[in-house]
């Protein structure tokens, strides 16, 4: 029985689970080196927040006021973000003819933190790639790893029939 599910909601929650996961371990065992107050989920729902207003960029996120339910905000657009990325990566397969695999997953998903370094951080005022921040070297880090675990996620969730969509 198929599911009635897309693949790319569950494999990119599970992938973005996976993300997750790979960054508050490696916060946790490497320190500083994974960990900065420059990104986060509040600060990503800080600036999703402003696109009601008609805010798309800032000067520095950072500094912006508070809002009531940007963590809420900051969580919902980080997973949207990762299932509508899983389906960008099943539809490019379907349209090249290949099956999923581990390798092509991960590579898409180092793929995927060219996004982030070319619009949320410059888009937070940190400039391209972070390059106007004092902790650009850490944050391209941290998307680096994220990206990488991201993509890992989808491969080793799509390993699994059912995590492709297909039935048992």
């Amino acid at each position: 029985m198929p599911s009635r599910v897309p693949a790319g909601v569950l494999a990119g929650v599970v992938a973005t689970v996976t993300m997750d996961a790979a960054l508050v371990l490696a916060s946790h065992f490497a320190g500083g080196a994974f960990a900065s107050d420059k990104i986060g989920l509040e600060l990503i729902g800080r600036w999703a927040a402003g696109f009601r207003r008609g805010r798309w960029r800032h000067a520095d996120i950072t500094v912006e006021p508070r809002l009531h339910g940007e963590l809420a905000i900051g969580l919902a657009v980080h997973y949207l973000t990762g299932i509508a990325l899983t389906e960008v990566y099943f539809e490019l397969l379907r349209r090249s003819g290949l099956g999923p695999s581990l390798a092509k997953a991960t590579a898409f998903g180092v793929a995927t933190a060219v996004l982030p370094l070319l619009v949320l951080y410059p888009s937070m005022g940190y400039g391209c790639g972070a390059r106007r921040s004092d902790d650009a070297r850490r944050l391209v880090r941290i998307m680096l790893l994220g990206h990488t675990a991201f993509g890992a996620g989808i491969g080793l969730w799509t390993a699994f029939p059912w995590g492709r969509g297909e039935a048992e």
